[in-house]
């Protein structure tokens, strides 16, 4: 831990980080749970990514989420505030999740810490960079104030897209919504999926014939908002399709210049709304403010 570290960061389970960075930065992560009929899972610490996606796989199950509960927050911002320093407390979209308001609940809980609460209008890979940016500057002793008006601004340059190979978890966990509109009745089409800046929800971004057409839709997206031989930092995501992430990860190292990699296998909690058969990437366009180049060896 950085002596002159500025706050304490504390964040719900709907990002996908890697638990090296996760120990690194000290994070307090409030897991979401994951239900399978009468049993209950914390996604990430009593079911690891590798064991839901086997269990998907071979008893073709339909889970569901809920977020944390308050008294979890709670829990977790008198751990964190034991470091004696303010509290930043991030997380996904309220747009798609109540984690928010639940956090919000606790706050008034406990008001003599110091907690500063942050929707990230997104979740999964890209709530990821933000949270990472956070880690930067907090370490290097920024206010919290000014890690927020950045978090801003960063979420205006990255993006998060993926795109599902089957339509049956997204509808089956009532997330499907205004994304139905770029499938409609046709069979065999997969959609493409973002989330909108405005509104923190998902959004259609396009649609495909196959899934691996889909895929590459989303890698020649990128390439476009970046531009040729541009540089880019990137977390490729995925339930678990190797095929089709090392085609998406050759496509963008043939055209782009990555400084900074991550590749992840979504979280249970997540996962539980798109399936196995999910590819998503999560990019900002130039070298992610705080944290750099480091281009590691995809998994």
């Amino acid at each position: 831990m950085t002596q002159n570290r500025s706050c304490t960061l504390v964040v719900d389970g709907g990002v996908d980080l890697p638990e090296d960075l996760i120990a690194q930065h000290g994070l307090h992560v409030v897991p979401l749970t994951v239900h399978f009929g009468d049993e209950s899972y914390q996604s990430g610490v009593s079911m690891t990514p590798a064991a839901f996606y086997q269990r998907l796989r071979e008893r073709g199950e339909f889970p569901t989420t809920s977020q944390p509960a308050v008294g979890d927050y709670v829990v977790a911002y008198r751990r964190a505030a034991e470091a004696g320093l303010p509290i930043l407390s991030l997380h996904l979209s309220s747009g798609l999740s109540g984690s928010y308001n639940a956090a919000s609940a606790a706050r008034a809980l406990v008001p003599e810490l110091d907690i500063t609460l942050l929707d990230t209008g997104t979740l999964s890979g890209e709530m990821a960079l933000q949270v990472l940016v956070a880690a930067g500057m907090a370490g290097q002793g920024l206010p919290v104030a000014a890690i927020c008006e950045t978090l801003r601004a960063v979420n205006e340059r990255s993006h998060l897209y993926f795109t599902i190979d089957k339509l049956d978890y997204l509808r089956k966990g009532g997330r499907l919504g205004r994304v139905a509109g770029a499938v409609g009745s046709l069979l065999g089409i997969r959609p493409i999926v973002t989330v909108d800046k405005s509104t923190g929800t998902y959004i259609a971004a396009g649609k495909a014939r196959s899934f691996r057409r889909a895929v590459e839709m989303i890698a020649h997206r990128i390439i476009d908002d970046v531009g040729e031989g541009g540089e880019v930092s990137v977390m490729v995501l995925e339930g678990h399709c190797p095929d089709q992430i090392a085609h998406l990860v050759s496509l963008l190292r043939s055209r782009l210049e990555v400084i900074w990699f991550q590749h992840l296998h979504v979280n249970p909690s997540l996962g539980a709304h798109v399936g196995p058969d999910a590819v998503g990437v999560a990019y900002f366009p130039g070298v992610l403010p705080f944290v750099g180049r480091d281009v590691v060896a995809a998994d």
